[in-house]
């Protein structure tokens, strides 16, 4: 009900400021997740024309983004990869409206096809010591923060296994390498110079399809942190709300859905 209210309110928004279609009110700054440059590169070329409105983005880390906000940087949205980031800024009152859930992701197992992992097998895979692991920055990057939830579940029913994978995957995280093709992700990019053998990263990524010799699978359901991104409208300006309601409607839902996420409006699969 309170998406279709949202949305709702969004076609309001959109219909009530015809006048705003014609003219360049400034542009909207929006700081983003890595894992959300297709939607809001999508956001940008749909949103941006729709509302007469100039989008500028940065991507990083949902929680190094929010330290710079906290440091005194005042772009307009914070598209996060998480809740926690748009929430702690609502906590110290940095928001112009609550915090709004507008997408969900999965976490998935990458590995090298030669590998064999399996979901029966994931956990032994995992901890063997051959096995090359690499996983984001935990607080900078949500997905690190997912990916030692799904250890630490691990380690829930297998003490101590917790422990073991994260001190195998903390030397790895600062792991960089060349691409080795015209726009290869940083993550293929280790995977096709050979410096790791699998990862947990976001089922969006689909970093399976950028290397040859590539398989992954959705974490089991019993492991799955279930990710969920946030946006934080953190100026009054009303280019940023119109932008944050056109992300929660229909059209801006299809964006979500188109890029690999799962949207949280009904019907916008």
């Amino acid at each position: 009900m309170r998406l279709t209210i949202v949305a709702a309110a969004a076609a309001l928004l959109l219909a009530g400021s015809a006048s705003a279609q014609t003219r360049q009110d400034g542009a909207v700054q929006v700081f983003a997740a890595g894992s959300l440059r297709g939607v809001v590169g999508d956001l940008a070329r749909q949103a941006g024309p729709a509302l007469g409105l100039e989008v500028k983005t940065e991507f990083g880390g949902s929680g190094s983004m929010r330290e710079r906000i906290e440091k005194g940087e005042r772009p307009d949205l914070l598209m996060s990869a998480d809740m926690g980031s748009p929430q702690k800024l609502q906590a110290q009152g940095r928001t112009a409206v609550p915090v709004i859930a507008f997408a969900r992701n999965r976490e998935c197992v990458v590995s090298r096809t030669a590998l064999g992992v399996t979901p029966a097998n994931l956990v032994a895979r995992l901890l063997d010591p051959k096995v090359r692991l690499k996983t984001s920055q935990p607080i900078a990057d949500p997905s690190g923060d997912y990916t030692w939830a799904i250890f630490d579940k691990i380690d829930a029913g297998r003490p101590g296994a917790g422990k073991t994978l994260k001190a195998k995957a903390t030397p790895n995280m600062t792991l960089t390498a060349q691409p080795t093709a015209p726009g290869q992700s940083a993550l293929a990019a280790l995977f096709a110079n050979n410096k790791i053998d699998m990862t947990i990263v976001y089922c969006s990524a689909a970093i399976d399809r950028e290397v040859p010799g590539l398989s992954s699978f959705p974490i089991p359901a019993a492991l799955d942190p279930h990710p969920v991104y946030g946006v934080a409208v953190v100026s009054n300006r009303p280019e940023a709300l119109r932008l944050a309601l056109y992300l929660m409607s229909e059209p801006g839902q299809a964006i979500v859905a188109k890029n690999g996420l799962v949207p949280l409006l009904d019907g916008a699969r």
